[in-house]
């Protein structure tokens, strides 16, 4: 077997469970996992949100050392109106005016690229903002990255003219992406691919995420996301096939960045929070509690004031919309508060972090589509039985990562829990590079290293809850969390 390869795609399908990958939903991507090397205990990162899986997928590290720790944030030196929206391209930038390079300081996979004199190319139908975490010093690295939010949202704009000249503008939003996809594919196939040359290129794609959301997981729309994302794979692997050497020496990598869970009811939660004495704002920022909602819930006090967090905690602690509690501090796995958990125990003890994560109810009931995994959610202005993500249960925290490797198509699948954040170490592994210092992650293809498993329990009065994850440290590989019945 050869674990090297002279350039490397990776398609990273936004959202993607495993699960519905099947031949009647997407037949080229179930042929391919049929003869590729695939990790069948694959997990994302907390919070499970799409820019913080970018983040940690292009650092090989999770949040504690990249910083982005939730798709928005309050950052009052850089928007004193609003929470930094890292889907904003404008928004990452002035951060980094404000901050200085140390806010995305953490070195990507592209820059150990750039520093080996190899060539990125990242085309991304998803936020402008996603594409420039993965590579926030495109233009000096030299990549090529296109954005189809236009030539302002593009870090190397020239990527943008030559897209579009060669096959016109992006097509319209619609629901299901089709059109999008399809969009996505040709302007990495039939322009970066010939004009950059890339050792390594990217295509993410934005389907199935977006009619997860708003169809539901197996909806018909949904099947047509899924249809359409599975073509501009099968678009990837024809380009592949017809380089001069057939292919031969280019390693293929499908990925996703998180799962999805079906939501069920919609909590209020600022109005609850009211009747136990705290004042809040949901995606906004407040003078008490400033919270980013999903399935999980990211809260930070405008001023720190422990005794007030721990009077929280233990409040929320007993609600019965209440699932596993953490706590930005603590002796590395207890919290600052009885019965919650050490953020540290997520990689995702950073200066920027909330200061208390609370994941909603949840379990592994079925969706009206048969399909395991559903929540509580506060806030989004999803539709009941639509999507969501960014917690701990297993629906959310299982991805797909797959690799066809060069001299290598009988299929393979290995239990071993791994990462995203194994991805960078693997893909400069791929290409005889080894893995920049800041990255936690390992060599995916590489000797099997030791990852401990565990099962941790913790809790206060009638409230428990468990975790369960591979590894300590920055490492680790979190596989859910849950309260038990």
């Amino acid at each position: 077997m050869t674990r090297t390869a002279d350039r490397i795609v990776m398609v990273v399908f936004d959202g993607l469970r495993p699960d519905v990958v099947t031949p009647d939903r997407m037949p080229t991507l179930s042929a391919f996992l049929g003869e590729a090397r695939r990790f069948t205990r694959a997990s994302s990162v907390f919070p499970s949100i799409t820019r913080v899986c970018a983040s940690s997928i292009g650092t090989g590290a999770p949040p504690a050392v990249h910083g982005i720790v939730q798709n928005a944030f309050p950052d009052r030196a850089v928007r004193g109106d609003r929470l930094v929206d890292t889907a904003n391209p404008d928004d990452l930038r002035d951060a980094v005016a404000t901050h200085g390079p140390g806010f995305v300081a953490a070195p990507r996979f592209a820059d150990a690229l750039a520093a080996a004199g190899r060539r990125l190319a990242i085309v991304h139908t998803g936020s402008a903002g996603g594409a420039f975490l993965l590579d926030p010093r495109a233009r000096a690295n030299g990549s090529w990255v296109f954005s189809v939010h236009g030539r302002a949202a593009t870090e190397t704009p020239a990527a943008w003219d030559s897209a579009v000249a060669r096959l016109g503008a992006p097509p319209a939003k619609s629901l299901p992406q089709a059109g999008m996809m399809e969009y996505g594919a040709r302007v990495l196939t039939e322009v970066a691919f010939p004009e950059a040359q890339p050792d390594v290129a990217v295509l993410w794609l934005n389907e199935p995420d977006t009619s997860f959301h708003y169809l539901g997981l197996d909806g018909p729309g949904t099947r047509a996301a899924l249809a359409a994302s599975d073509a501009a794979f099968a678009r990837v692997l024809d380009a592949v096939r017809s380089a001069p050497d057939g292919g031969a020496r280019t390693a293929v990598i499908a990925a996703s960045d998180h799962g999805h869970i079906a939501v069920t009811e919609r909590l209020p939660l600022a109005e609850h929070l009211a009747e136990l004495g705290f004042g809040a704002a949901l995606d906004a920022l407040h003078d008490d509690l400033t919270i980013y909602p999903g399935t999980a819930c990211c809260f930070w006090q405008r001023e720190p004031d422990p005794a007030r967090l721990r009077r929280l905690a233990e409040a929320v602690r007993e609600q019965p919309w209440c699932g596993p509690l953490f706590t930005l501090g603590g002796n590395g796995v207890e919290g600052t508060t009885p019965g919650a958990f050490d953020l540290a125990l997520l990689g995702t003890a950073h200066p920027r972090a909330p200061a208390l994560v609370v994941q909603l109810r949840s379990s592994g009931a079925t969706d009206p589509y048969g399909l395991p995994g559903v929540s509580l959610i506060a806030g989004k202005d999803l539709p009941l039985g639509g999507g969501m993500h960014g917690g701990l249960n297993r629906a959310e925290m299982v991805n797909l990562i797959a690799f066809r490797l060069p001299d290598e198509t009988d299929g393979e699948t290995e239990d071993r829990p791994v990462s995203l954040i194994d991805l960078a170490p693997t893909i400069l592994g791929l290409l005889g590079l080894p893995p920049l210092p800041s990255m936690v992650g390992r060599d995916m293809l590489g000797p099997p290293a030791a990852r401990p498993e565990r099962l941790l329990e913790t809790g206060a009065g009638s409230y428990r809850q468990m975790l369960h994850l591979f590894g300590e440290g920055p490492g680790a590989v979190l596989h859910r969390a849950w309260c038990p019945a």
